[in-house]
């Protein structure tokens, strides 16, 4: 399997080579996939945008995707998953979901416009609140500032995942 991503600010791509240097798996950015054979497995990794992973279906379209991951900047939260699975379509994985963060230096004018909007409510909300967890500074911060949350921590249930897989294949039950 290789970690196929794409990735706009480089939290996807820090990810991505975590990831595949804690599996053994070569990462390799979306641009450069077409050398890989079509049909391969991959697990996809892309930046989320209004709930919509990017470059997804190039990935599904050309190769095999066993599993994706969506890298965005808000906190996990449980309900998110079933989100993303509705609007993704991973036909033979699951979706997992991993915390990067922002970097309004590396992003256009369009974009961290775009992410203003859509940031605000939450924004005024941790503003407003008289009192605030050090998780919620320093998402405010992140909002605000910039700042990342990419973590091999974060990677825990990838890894899992993966691990499971080569446990099935070492099994016979199910090719790696």
């Amino acid at each position: 399997m290789t970690i196929v991503y794409k990735s706009n600010t480089g939290f996807t791509q820090e990810y991505a080579q975590l990831l595949g240097r804690a599996a053994g798996l070569e990462a390799v950015p979306l641009e450069q996939a077409d050398r890989l054979p079509e049909g391969s497995e991959v697990l996809y990794m892309g930046p989320l945008m209004a709930g919509h992973i990017t470059g997804v279906e190039r990935a599904v379209r050309r190769f095999a995707v066993q599993a994706a991951c969506a890298v965005g900047m808000s906190p996990p939260e449980e309900t998110m998953l079933s989100g993303l699975s509705r609007s993704n379509y991973i036909p033979d994985g699951p979706i997992f979901y991993l915390q990067g963060g922002w970097a309004p230096k590396k992003a256009g004018w369009l974009r961290r416009r775009m992410v203003a909007m859509a940031t605000k409510s939450l924004r005024e909300k941790l503003q407003n609140k008289p009192a605030r967890t050090p998780e919620e500074q320093a998402n405010l911060d992140m909002l605000v500032k910039g700042g990342s949350f990419v973590s091999p921590q974060n990677l825990g249930p990838v890894r899992a995942w993966l691990e499971d897989r080569k446990n099935e294949a070492e099994a016979g039950g199910c090719p790696a």
